[in-house]
């Protein structure tokens, strides 16, 4: 009974730990529609950055766990912030005409690209593994987005 009873309060304790984090994301930038599909690709990023960080654990030996936990770290931190970017680069993008909204979003795309590339060279140049965490880091932008309606499942 007591069992039972300490599960269904840890059960309780994770249920407010999510909802709190939600939230949280959620006023990132605006609560609407498109603000709460932003705090579910970070959320994403987040959760997928802890299944390539547990494989990365199993797989890397010595101390090149240590470099792939860290390079993870930074890729999913430059995630997080480039989904960031793209969410403020469209929204400024429909403040502007066309021909400034163009530019600016691709120049921002640029930017992008350019700190990603800039990321992934100076981790191949530390170690190996720190570049795998990086570049795991980095895709998990695209499989948070592939994965957004299971995402949305485990959130809501």
């Amino acid at each position: 009974m007591m069992k039972m009873s300490s599960l269904m309060t840890d059960r309780y304790i994770w249920s407010d730990i999510v909802n709190k984090i939600r939230s949280m994301l959620l006023n990132i930038r605006r609560n609407d529609a498109a603000g709460q599909v932003l705090a579910q690709l970070i959320a994403g990023i987040v959760m997928i950055s802890f299944v390539f960080l547990a494989t990365g654990l199993l797989l890397c030996p010595g101390t090149g766990k240590l470099f792939f936990g860290a390079g993870l770290i930074v890729g999913m931190a430059a995630a997080v912030f480039a989904v960031i970017g793209m969410y403020d680069a469209l929204d400024a993008g429909l403040r502007l005409n066309e021909r400034g909204a163009a530019s600016y979003i691709r120049a921002r795309s640029i930017l992008r690209i350019v700190i990603a590339f800039v990321l992934l060279l100076v981790s191949v140049l530390i170690n190996v593994y720190a570049f795998a965490g990086v570049t795991a880091g980095l895709i998990s932008i695209k499989l948070s987005g592939l994965t957004n309606k299971l995402i949305k499942r485990i959130i809501y």
